[in-house]
């Protein structure tokens, strides 16, 4: 465990350092910070029922002066050689309906800001499955001239999102691989702002505390690999809030 812990640590540390900037990610389950409690993730595996929440939260950086939408990239390496059926979250895979996303944090965690008050829409594409690696990409959005629009303050942080994974079709089925481990890196989240906003976009690739959370207690190895080489396009993903 201690060395999926470093090598998950390197490889956040290289793949963001070409475009570092100000501001921070965290990830971790069911709660924002990167605190050691939410970094590793259990599951006996012995239920079809429950769920778990992968939580993605940003320190902004300067001058976000009107937050409209985000734009989340996160990559994913199992331990095992090829992609595991019940990480099959994909439309047409194992476990298709068991991971949705959420940007509604009013009934808590609160631990850090929730600044989208139940406002945004969004959706999320799990993608780019190639051997034991897959990219999830989300966005979400407040509505165009939406009241809720505002700036952020510089240091604060707040949550983006919610990634919850089902158990669904856990025990009984043919969707296995539950106890096979899992390294998730928060990559990337593009702060969008109304076209003509001082300052634009904003763009956060560097760790806060810590931007990747374990499953199953991660690869026990190099994560150093787990970004596909493929880029695709926003267009499929974003027409699912449009």
């Amino acid at each position: 465990m201690k060395a999926s812990i470093l090598m998950c640590a390197l490889m956040v540390s290289i793949a963001g350092r070409a475009a570092a900037g100000p501001g921070g990610l965290n990830l971790g389950w069911f709660d924002c910070s990167g605190s050691p409690a939410t970094l590793n993730r259990s599951f006996a595996c012995n239920t079809n029922l429950g769920i778990n929440v992968l939580v993605g939260s940003f320190v902004a950086p300067c001058c976000v002066t009107a937050m409209s939408a985000n734009e989340i990239v996160m990559n994913l390496q199992s331990a095992s050689v090829t992609w595991p059926a019940w990480w099959g979250l994909a439309a047409g895979l194992c476990r298709s309906t068991a991971l949705t996303p959420s940007f509604d944090f009013t009934a808590g965690p609160f631990t850090c800001i929730d600044y989208w008050e139940a406002g945004a829409i969004g959706g999320l594409l799990l993608d780019q499955i190639l051997g034991n690696r897959a990219r999830l990409r989300v966005v979400c959005a407040l509505p165009a001239g939406s009241s809720q629009i505002r700036p952020v303050e510089e240091g604060t942080e707040v949550y983006s999102y919610k990634a919850n994974i089902r158990n669904t079709k856990t025990v009984g089925t043919a969707c296995t691989g539950c106890q096979t481990g899992m390294c998730i890196v928060l990559n990337s989240i593009l702060i969008d702002q109304p076209p003509g906003t001082p300052g634009g976009n904003k763009f956060v690739s560097m760790p806060a505390v810590r931007n990747y959370a374990l499953w199953q207690g991660g690869t026990g190895g190099d994560c150093l690999q787990s970004t596909p080489a493929r880029n695709t396009t926003w267009g499929s993903i974003k027409a699912l809030y449009r």
